[in-house]
């Protein structure tokens, strides 16, 4: 064998053995492939790990409700259009839950019905359908209970003074939020904005709102320290928020909800 053929050898190895170790992706490309390609919106619940959590007893109810659907369902993908919602679940099934549209033995969807058509149709072509939101998504999901991940012009289905979440999100090129869940939780959003001015005007914006929540809840010092404990940094184009409370700071928060 010359010098030649052996170097061609030896690469041709290396390149198997570096497909054959390539790290395993966070987000189950199975479940992905269901993910329809208007979705401006995915999110995405690890239930096991939520489940197995001290803290998970103690979330609101809008968050644990979100795995009853989809119960025996070990992770969700819950993407939108906003207008149209969809759940991905893939778990131990047996059959599908009530109201769900089975996809293989181990994965069902459940959603608006254009939503469910969309990821069916989706499924069949074996890619997702926003791999853009995906690829993002990939940097959260490893390690975390709860992710999302939308696009800037994104309607979040949020009422009240909630709605000031859609202004803020509408700000952005794309906003992020990770929440890891243990005996406490540690929350990091962040927003992308077009523009370092864009986003040192979102970062006051943050901060002031931050600030005026906390001087509401006065008359309640444990919120107000919570509500003190948020943190909001710049760097460039990006913004984030970070906070982290022990079992008790979190109750004391939640009491807002």
């Amino acid at each position: 064998m010359s010098h030649a053929q052996l170097a061609a050898l030896l690469a041709l190895a290396a390149l198997a053995t570096g497909c054959h170790n390539a790290a395993p992706t966070a987000i189950d490309g199975v479940m992905a492939s269901c993910v329809p390609a208007d979705t401006v919106l995915l999110g995405g619940i690890d239930c096991e790990r939520l489940r197995a959590s001290p803290m998970f007893r103690k979330l609101p109810a809008a968050v644990t409700a979100l795995l009853e659907p989809l119960r025996p369902a070990t992770y969700l993908l819950l993407a939108s259009n906003g207008k149209d919602y969809l759940a991905i679940g893939r778990g131990p099934f047996g059959q599908a839950p009530p109201g769900a549209t089975p996809l293989t033995p181990d994965l069902a969807i459940l959603g608006s019905p254009d939503a469910v058509r969309a990821a069916t149709a989706q499924h069949r072509r074996g890619v997702a359908g926003a791999p853009g939101l995906v690829g993002r998504a990939e940097s959260l999901a490893g390690g975390r209970e709860i992710w999302i991940v939308a696009i800037g012009s994104a309607m979040l289905p949020v009422s009240g003074n909630a709605q000031n979440l859609n202004r803020l999100l509408h700000s952005t090129e794309y906003a992020t939020l990770a929440v890891h869940v243990t005996d406490g939780i540690e929350a990091e959003a962040t927003g992308v904005c077009g523009t370092a001015e864009g986003a040192r005007r979102l970062e006051e914006e943050l901060r002031a709102m931050a600030s005026v929540a906390a001087a509401a809840e006065a008359r309640q010092p444990g919120i107000a320290a919570e509500l003190r404990a948020i943190q909001v940094s710049r760097d460039g184009r990006t913004v984030r928020v970070n906070w982290r409370a022990d079992a008790a700071g979190v109750e004391q928060l939640l009491r807002l909800f």
